[in-house]
Parts: C-alpha cells; sequence; structure tokens
C-alpha cells in the first residue's frame, strides 16, 4: 500500500513539476530563460559535465554572423510592421455592423486601401507642388544671393589693386 502512495507521490509532483508548466498561461520572458540557463550551467559544471561554449568564430566569423543576425532582425522587423499596418485595413467587400448604441465608447474609423492610397496620392501631389516652389523660389534667391557674395568678395581685392 506503501508503494502505490509513494508512486501516486511521485506521478503528482512529476506532473507539476514537468508537465504544467507547458500549460502556463504566461511565457516566460527573457530575464527567465537566462537565469534558468545560468543554473543549468552552473548545476552542470559543479556536476562534472563538458558545457557548450560559443564556437570560435575569428574575425571573419564573427562579422558574417553580426551581418546574418543583422539580416534576421530586419526580416523579422519588416514581418512585425507589414502585419500592423495590414491588419489597420477593412477588406475593400467587408460589410461593417452597425454601432451598437448601448456602448458610448467610439470605433477607431477604419478605412479601405483604396481610400488611404487616394488620400496619400492627394498628399505626395501636394507635398510636390510645395517642392517645386519652394524649389524656384530658392533658385531666384540664389542668384541674388551669389551676386552679392561676389560683390563682397571682390570689392576689397579691386580697391586693393588700384594703386
Amino acid at each position: 500500500m506503501a508503494s502505490g502512495v509513494q508512486h501516486y507521490a511521485l506521478v503528482a509532483i512529476v506532473f507539476v513539476a514537468i508537465i504544467s508548466p507547458c500549460f502556463s498561461a504566461l511565457p516566460s520572458t527573457a530575464d527567465d530563460v537566462i537565469e534558468k540557463d545560468r543554473t543549468a550551467r552552473q548545476s552542470a559544471i559543479r556536476a562534472g559535465r563538458h558545457i557548450a561554449v560559443a564556437p570560435k568564430r575569428g574575425f571573419f566569423g564573427t562579422i558574417f554572423h553580426v551581418i546574418l543576425e543583422q539580416i534576421n532582425d530586419t526580416k523579422s522587423a519588416y514581418n512585425q510592421i507589414s502585419e500592423l499596418v495590414n491588419n489597420q485595413f477593412a477588406d475593400e467587400n467587408a460589410v461593417t455592423a452597425p454601432p451598437d448604441p448601448s456602448n458610448n465608447a467610439t470605433e477607431a474609423p477604419i478605412i479601405t486601401r483604396a481610400e488611404f492610397l487616394k488620400i496619400l496620392d492627394r498628399n505626395l501631389k501636394g507635398l510636390s507642388r510645395l517642392r517645386n516652389l519652394e524649389w524656384r523660389e530658392a533658385k531666384k534667391d540664389s542668384a541674388a544671393n551669389i551676386r552679392i557674395y561676389k560683390d563682397e568678395i571682390f570689392r576689397g581685392k579691386k580697391a586693393r589693386s588700384t594703386r
């Protein structure tokens, strides 16, 4: 009978210690993972087992590894940003439900891609006109500024050369 209770207690401990963390609601943070790895490494060192160390890559290997990490980080960031942007637009043919009158909160306006592109096109055309206007004004002003600059520089030299 005692071995049955011990077996039951052992199964309960194994279930709590090993299986229940797999079903936990919150994922572990980076600090938790680092601390867990650190304690596992320290206990393995105390036990006399060999620990895998980071490979020695050398100069070019390190440069390649840094570039590879940068590429992976860039891909990941691009995918996350693309997903966020894509989730902000409504589908072209989507039917929106009328707002609930009992809810006093206003919903965020959702636009379609076509509406967004129309707004973006208008803004870009306006910015282009503004840039062209500023460029023309800058060209007019720069011609006058160059004339004034040359007068200031060479006026003193003409006076010195006339002896």
